[in-house]
């Protein structure tokens, strides 16, 4: 079909494309089915603009890499682990692509549902759009099945076709869930939201394959050849055609008339209509195929797709890219997750599973507004970008630690560490995810016990003047206690389960007749540099101190100095006890950053309104006495312990978050 006409003259080009309609969707008496398209081959014409016209195939790359992101997560993976990792089962990344990019494409995604023999369902997986067809509506108006066929354009009446019951309508083994958005005046079927613009992915396929076969052939514009010796019989005209064709023309398209003629003065005439400023022309149609599919799609700015127009380049265009981005992923990209996540969020109620479901976006975390009053949790829903990861990332890049000895990213930071340290060169490490550090020095054995770098190397005077007690307070554990593991200082996690969960006691003799004769290891009462919480430890087996850590992701343009001495202090080593920190509090250290200069819980509010810091607690076990139990290397992938114990000090449901991220951003309630 012909679908537009161009005229030409002098410099005004006028364009005719053929008005859009949308395809006829009708029923048969003699067929179960609903067909969509004049042949039933919509999806088909929608699948060929999609890989025939360059434009449209890489805006459908595009909007589908956006709306699938880094694939699906829940805020409240960490307080539901057990339905997470159900939902995790069921639906694999590789299935939920193939569904978003069919509901992106197509307008339609489907998921075949498969149940176990308790009526649970046990997979979820892709099932290709385009193989399905609707079955006629019950008397309810309603769709009870699609129809299976492999290729409807093959399609005859004769083939049996597979019936799939809709999901929740039988007693069936497998069913099948469609994923659309409401069209209005479409009820069978759901259409693409671009379906407008898909006559200008027909025009730029049409230019394509002209300028292609212009190239490929040897004559160009509209040529004749005239045999004036008789007309021969017509089996005659047609060798004689296809040999003239076959020497003068490419492989696309007929370029040549040839004519049989009784004479001369009978010949076939034509008049060739060339076009002197052709490049002109097809580049102005293919610039408005790009500009009416931009349309088409919402596309707020080309550079959200890697295409630069002319005269800008990225680094002229951040601003742009910024609005762009917003823009974009409100009015395009958040509402077709929606839809997505509405779809996932019925299936898994079958199995009662309940998550506050998102997409991991693509959007650069940068672009956030840092004044935003966000939760976390919302932060992570708006974003798509989970807030735990961030922290944990930031904390990596800071303090990243393999077995409580630093570790770099580049053997260069390394080696500027190792000459703090008296010693020189780097090694490399592994962690549990398989990820290459640099530890300064050359073997992990010259790594000295502690770090080189003291309190006294922090400015002493001026460290006291702002952090008050904590300057002397603080400590680095001595070289009989070797580090563990370090979590977030919160209330789910019992210091003792901690403990024992993650080291082994090494039993002396006297300890094991001790332990036969039914006699209890004395336990000292609390010393001076000590805390209650090492009174949970036999024989002080293990210490638990607290040390201060980045704990926003937000950007901050300055550090207070509290802050930057608390962060000195930590990579330097020195961790402070449960006390220490709950005394500063009493004694107003930092007071001048709490309301009207009073007094404020320092385990709480840290540097005070804000803050973009939290405290980490710290796990050490007496080197002589104690081993790393089995469970430490599987720990460090799972983070899991179990839970029996609340311990709750002073503070503690908030130590682990960072006042940025709290209520009124950390400040005083109004």
């Amino acid at each position: 079909m012909n679908l537009y006409s161009m005229k030409h003259k002098s410099d005004i080009h006028i364009l005719n494309l053929n008005s859009y309609e949308a395809p006829r969707v009708y029923e048969e008496r003699n067929q179960d089915f609903v067909s969509i398209g004049d042949n039933n081959d919509y999806y088909q014409y929608v699948i060929d603009r999609y890989i025939g016209s360059t434009t449209n195939h890489a805006i459908l790359n595009g909007v589908t890499n956006f709306v699938y992101g880094h694939g699906i997560d829940a805020t409240d993976s960490s307080e539901k682990p057990e339905q997470y990792a159900q939902m995790k089962s069921l639906l694999k990344n590789k299935d939920l692509f193939r569904v978003v990019q069919d509901f992106v494409i197509l307008g339609e995604g489907a998921f075949q549902v498969t149940y176990n023999t308790e009526r649970k369902i046990s997979k979820l997986t892709y099932f290709p759009r385009q193989t399905l067809r609707a079955e006629k509506c019950n008397d309810k108006g309603e769709i009870d099945a699609y129809y299976y066929h492999p290729d409807w354009k093959d399609y005859n009446r004769n083939d049996k076709l597979k019936r799939i019951p809709v999901f929740g309508t039988s007693k069936e083994l497998n069913e099948i869930f469609i994923v659309k958005k409401y069209v209005v005046g479409f009820h069978y079927y759901s259409l693409p939201s671009y379906a407008a613009s898909m006559p200008y992915a027909l025009l730029e396929e049409e230019i394509s394959a002209y300028l292609i076969n212009e190239t490929q052939n040897s004559f160009s514009g509209t040529k004749v050849v005239n045999f004036n010796n008789g007309v021969p019989d017509k089996e005659k005209q047609i060798q004689i055609k296809n040999d003239i064709l076959g020497k003068l023309t490419g492989s696309i398209g007929d370029k040549v008339i040839v004519a049989f003629n009784s004479n001369q003065e009978s010949a076939t005439t034509v008049e060739d209509i060339s076009l002197n400023n052709a490049p002109e022309h097809y580049a102005y149609l293919a610039e408005e195929c790009v500009k009416k599919l931009m349309v088409g799609h919402r596309i707020t700015s080309p550079l959200l797709l890697g295409i630069r127009e002319s005269g800008g380049g990225l680094g002229n265009n951040a601003d742009e890219i910024q609005t762009a981005t917003d823009l974009f992923l409100n009015i395009v990209i958040k509402p077709a997750q929606d839809i997505v996540i509405d779809a996932i969020d019925d299936l898994l109620a079958t199995n009662d599973i309940a998550l506050n479901l998102y997409f991991k976006t693509l959007k650069p975390l940068d672009f956030m507004d840092e004044d935003t009053d966000l939760t976390d949790e919302q932060v992570e829903e708006e974003t798509g970008i989970k807030q735990e990861d961030i922290d944990e990332e930031k904390v990596e890049v800071d303090l990243k630690k393999i077995d409580g000895k630093l570790v770099f990213e580049t053997p260069e930071e390394a080696e500027e560490q190792a000459e703090k340290l008296g010693c020189k060169g780097s090694h490399t490490h592994e962690d549990e995810d398989g990820k290459t550090w640099y530890m300064p020095c050359e073997s992990h054995d010259d790594y000295p016990q502690s770090m080189s770098l003291t309190k006294e190397d922090l400015n002493e005077e001026e460290t006291k003047n702002i952090l008050g007690i904590l300057a002397e307070a603080g400590e680095k554990m001595s070289d009989n206690y070797v580090y563990v593991d370090e979590i977030d200082a919160d209330d789910d996690v019992d210091n003792e389960d901690w403990a024992n969960y993650l080291i082994n006691e090494k039993k002396s003799t006297l300890s094991k007749i001790k332990g036969l004769l039914g006699l209890a290891d004395e336990i000292d009462s609390k010393k001076k540099g000590s805390s209650y919480s090492d009174l949970d430890s036999k024989n002080g087996l293990y210490k638990i101190r607290y040390t201060y850590a980045i704990g926003s992701n937000k950007p901050s343009k300055t550090q207070r100095d509290f802050c930057a001495n608390m962060m000195d202090m930590a990579r330097a080593g020195i961790v402070w006890t449960l006390e220490d920190i709950d005394r500063a509090s009493r004694e107003g250290v930092n007071r001048e950053l709490g309301h009207k200069g009073r007094a404020y819980d320092l385990f709480k509010f840290k540097g005070g309104i804000y803050c973009r810091h939290k405290w980490r607690k710290v796990l050490y076990r007496l080197e002589s006495n104690t081993e790393p139990s089995e469970n430490l290397s599987n720990y460090k992938k799972t983070r899991t312990i179990p839970k029996t114990y609340n311990r709750n000090p002073r503070g503690s449901k908030q130590a682990a978050t960072a006042p940025e991220n709290m209520p009124n951003r950390g400040a005083y309630p109004k």
